[in-house]
């Protein structure tokens, strides 16, 4: 039963990055064997705070209460120590490693009687985690083999390595399928029975609405205020999140010119077959299916990633075929990849130097970099996509999400494309973050862009397409008008209930 004591208490907290203020005395308090829910946008703090309370990072200012007793959180041990295990939303894998390597990676690994790793036995622990999760993952492969999803569920397992008294999660479903996500929801409510705490941040409101026991809503690195879940609605959270109102969730579409600018014959690879669209300038086309369905994989062919086996493309009427990404990018088609930190992004260099990265020959004065124009260039793209932040020199990992994405946006826009793929392109965002994207993606379109599009989020399938090609185990089964298309029409579509 919920007791009013609090479990984990925080007050004050501040932390300062250069030129910016992550968290801004913040102070909220969480409850014994509640899942309390904690949403606001990208950059208003949330991250900041599980990392704090992950012992990642040090607090500038504030005072930390467990079980009533102040603690200081130095080190990720300390944490542990604690009764605190945390879910990252970067998952910090070591791609090499296995799975049962990577869950217990930070705590001792079980011991033979000679004093050597006893990898049976760490076999037997990793099993009975999984099975926990209801998670069916190969253990002996390196983690770098296995699928997004998957990669998650590893993370996800190794806070469960000891068991703990307080859990916090930052967005632990964004690469999940939704058997996944479920399987998780039923070990966090069973969690809950048991009398653990569990911090729950996510993007995705639905979840929190019908998950969480109470919610805290941050904005600007402070605390709007913490409210029981029953007592607020939606909109509430979303109008107290953004400080303002959004009468629509997506922008108003614009009208796309009727001439072809992308056009896919009969395209094969290994992993999907026979597909063929005709993608007009101006047009935002959606590829819709399951996970696994082959949708990525299209874009990946597309884009000169995966060796196209059968079929031709046609750019404005003269075949291609691309035998690498750089082959693609040159003639005006480029993709934004659904994992942004380790596809679109270098984490450890400058906001200036990933914007400009794929426009350095016309940035340069022969073998010079031009780095005045680079400035210019970068600065007013990323204008463009309603970039926060106030230096081009941070390096990108200390953005939010969302901005990264923004950077990963600006980047490809500087090239004035052709074609603009987006795999995701909203994974992981806020709501605030997402209308502008999708702004910047309808604007895209109004130029005469085409825009090849693939999300998992029906809701903003159809929000923003025209029209939606459907995949079914690497199939394609049709091609239908958004008009004639309502979301449970188009899941049915997904699982391959297409009327002959």
């Amino acid at each position: 039963m919920m007791q009013n004591q609090p479990v984990l208490e925080l007050r004050g907290i501040l932390k300062d990055y250069p030129g910016v203020r992550a968290l801004d005395h913040v102070s909220m308090n969480f409850r014994k064997g509640e899942i309390h829910g904690l949403v606001g946008e990208n950059g208003a703090g949330k991250t900041t705070l599980i990392k704090i309370l992950a012992g990642v990072v040090k607090a500038d200012r504030g005072k930390i209460f467990i079980h009533g007793k102040q603690k200081k959180i130095c080190s990720a041990r300390d944490a542990r120590h604690l009764g605190l295990s945390c879910i990252h939303q970067e998952l910090n894998l070591i791609s090499y490693f296995n799975c049962a390597e990577n869950i217990f990676l930070g705590y001792p690994y079980p011991k033979t009687a000679w004093g050597t790793i006893s990898w049976k036995k760490l076999k037997k622990k990793t099993l009975s985690i999984l099975k926990r999760l209801d998670a069916n993952i190969p253990i002996n492969v390196p983690v770098k083999q296995l699928a997004p999803g998957e990669q998650a569920m590893v993370a996800i397992a190794r806070a469960f390595a000891e068991s703990a008294s307080i859990y916090c999660m930052d967005e632990p479903t964004t690469s999940l399928t939704e058997h996944e996500k479920n399987n998780l929801f039923s070990v966090i409510r069973n969690l809950k029975s048991m009398g653990a705490t569990i911090v729950y941040v996510s993007h995705d409101l639905d979840d929190v609405m019908s998950l969480t026991d109470r919610v805290t809503i941050m904005r600007d690195s402070k605390v709007v205020g913490t409210w029981d879940t029953k007592a607020i609605t939606k909109d509430n959270i979303i109008s107290k999140m953004i400080g303002r109102d959004i009468t629509s969730a997506f922008p108003p579409k614009r009208a796309n010119t009727k001439d072809v600018v992308l056009s896919v014959s009969g395209l094969s690879s290994e992993n999907v077959s026979d597909i063929s669209f005709d993608l007009h300038g101006g047009e935002i086309f959606g590829i819709a299916g399951l996970l696994g369905a082959g949708r990525t994989e299209v874009l990946r062919m597309i884009y000169g990633v995966d060796k196209i086996t059968k079929g031709m493309l046609t750019l404005h009427g003269r075949e291609f075929r691309p035998t690498c990404p750089k082959d693609s990018i040159r003639r005006g088609i480029v993709l934004v990849p659904e994992e942004r930190r380790s596809q679109g992004l270098l984490l450890h260099r400058s906001i200036y130097e990933n914007i400009s990265i794929v426009y350095l020959d016309e940035l340069s004065n022969g073998p010079f970099l031009n780095r005045n124009a680079e400035r210019n260039e970068s600065e007013g793209i990323g204008l463009s996509v309603k970039l926060k932040t106030t230096d081009y020199n941070y390096h990108v990992n200390t953005l939010s999400g969302g901005n990264q994405q923004k950077v990963v946006f600006a980047k490809y826009l500087l090239r004035q494309p052709v074609v603009l793929m987006l795999d995701e392109p909203t994974k992981g965002v806020d709501v605030g973050a997402r209308f502008e994207i999708y702004s910047v993606i309808q604007e895209m379109a109004g130029r005469g862009t085409a825009v090849l599009l693939v999300s998992s989020d029906f809701t903003e399938m159809l929000g923003l397409a025209d029209r939606i090609l459907v995949l079914y185990e690497g199939k394609q089964t049709l091609i239908v008008e958004n008009t004639l298309l309502d979301q449970e029409t188009l899941l049915r579509y997904c699982y391959g209930k297409v009327k002959k």
